[in-house]
């Protein structure tokens, strides 16, 4: 037997891992108890009421209901799944017009031997945005492009998705000023928003030079030993999944672009600026996201003489690329769909929540953390876990002597280190369909970066909360 079906059997397919989450979830409304809490809406905030826990009769979900949620998960994910098929039709028109390819080798040939320092640039910028809140829906639009980059440079897919995914979560996961978490955390929790940055921007220089290091790791071990890729399977040459520019193939060619494909490349980067500036300033969400790529595709095609009939038919081509990441997204949300309609999210913070009051405040601390980790799972969205949580911790935490400033941390590590694990976290996934990196061997790949995160997160909570930290 070849290494390769060992590691299928060993990991299943996507869909398998997600079809099987939805039917464990749908057996858990069998056997957790139904229940609610109740909530009310503050300045356009949802806030749970702490003591207003009730059981609720039960809604088992079987599995025609199952069925439905894979259905309705795509209805409520829509936006999103539209995005990707636009961004996905983008890259593919720019790729037939030959821009990309010849724009980045000749990027490619610039940073040749300074690879590492092209890749701390590109993280650090992502960074930035992901702790800003600027990079939501945007990460997942900017990993094809840089996908291209990496095997521009001679690299593997798994490259290019590490570089803007780590780099976009390390900001993100600890982020000092976006409004959705840490935000809407600080609201409820009654703190001047975006109090502690100092702390957090600490946090945040940590965390991104532990992820960084993570993928200079993979990159010294796949330019070492291209066979380490997490895109390689046995049996496949080396031109199936390392770029053309590679150490071992340089590309020498001294194409020029022509004047088609240097707009086309404009275009490309116009709409790209334009989606962060309305993400930034205008709060744009996967609509006007997806309409800027459909602009940005109509234009490229037009530009480069393709005319109505080849545009439409790279546009569709260029879908038909994305098809595997749009469709994961939507697998993914039934499994929330699933827990919403068996009424078993709110019994779940409910009952994980209550032993902190068990522990002092240190040992509380940590144990909140914990909580905000197992609920992660269940609610992987930030802003949403924040509304669910935060109301019942900001009393808990008054009654056990930690501080509303810990509180508040120990939400967003829990919330944060575990979306790049989750297989309900739609840029996770939808990236890693862009990259054709199978989520077992991803999983496998990433689990000590993520073990290490966590560890240190506890300690940095018991530190914070030893020293009494209130921002």
């Amino acid at each position: 037997m070849n290494e390769s079906v060992e590691k299928k059997k060993l990991f299943p397919n996507v869909y398998v891992i997600l079809v099987t989450i939805a039917i464990l979830a749908a057996v858990l409304t069998w056997i957790i108890p139904a229940g609610t809490y109740k909530r009310v809406t503050e300045s356009g905030i949802s806030k749970v009421i702490p003591g207003s826990f009730h059981l609720v009769e039960r809604a088992p979900q079987g599995l025609w209901s199952v069925l439905l949620s894979i259905v309705e998960g795509f209805k409520k994910q829509i936006s999103l799944i539209m995005m990707v098929f636009f961004v996905g039709s983008a890259v593919g028109i720019l790729s037939a017009t030959k821009a990309l390819d010849v724009g980045f080798a000749k990027l490619a040939r610039s940073v040749r031997g300074k690879e590492s320092f092209a890749i701390l640039v590109i993280m650090a910028i992502m960074s930035l945005g992901g702790a800003t809140g600027v990079f939501g829906n945007v990460t997942l639009v900017l990993i094809p492009v840089g996908i291209v980059l990496s095997m521009a440079m001679g690299f593997d897919p798994a490259l290019g998705f590490a570089m803007i995914f780590f780099g976009s979560f390390s900001g993100f996961n600890v982020g000092w000023a976006n409004f959705a978490t840490i935000g809407i955390a600080q609201t409820i929790a009654q703190l001047p928003i975006f109090s502690g940055i100092g702390v957090r921007i600490i946090l945040h220089i940590i965390n991104f030079i532990l992820s960084y290091g993570f993928v200079m790791l993979y990159f010294r071990k796949i330019k070492a030993d291209p066979s380490n890729s997490l895109n390689y399977e046995s049996g496949m040459d080396l031109s199936d999944y390392m770029g053309a520019g590679s150490p071992t193939q340089p590309s020498d060619s001294t194409t020029n672009l022509s004047v088609p494909q240097t707009v086309s490349l404009i275009l490309a980067a116009a709409g790209i600026v334009a989606v962060v500036v309305g993400a930034l300033n205008f709060k744009w969400g996967a609509d006007q996201i997806s309409a800027t790529f459909l602009a940005v595709t109509i234009l490229i095609g037009l530009v480069s003489g393709f005319g109505l009939e080849k545009t439409t038919r790279e546009f569709l081509k260029g879908c038909q690329g994305v098809v595997d990441a749009a469709f994961i997204i939507g697998f993914a949300n039934a499994i929330t769909i699933i827990l919403t309609k068996g009424s078993i999210l709110d019994t779940v913070v409910y009952y994980v929540s209550n032993p902190i009051n068990q522990f002092g405040p240190i040992a509380g601390a940590n144990f909140m953390l914990l909580v905000n980790i197992i609920i992660n799972f269940f609610i992987s969205s930030g802003s949403g876990q924040a509304t669910a949580v935060m109301p019942i911790m900001v009393p808990v935490a008054d009654l056990t002597g930690i501080t509303r400033q810990v509180a508040v941390q120990a939400f967003q590590f829990g919330d944060g280190f575990t979306n790049c694990i989750i297989p309900t976290v739609g840029s996770l996934m939808g990236g890693l369909a862009f990259a054709k990196i199978p989520y077992g061997r991803y999983l496998k790949w990433v689990m000590p970066l993520i073990l290490i995160q966590i560890g240190l997160a506890f300690v940095a909570i018991s530190i914070l909360q030893g020293i009494g930290w209130n921002g």
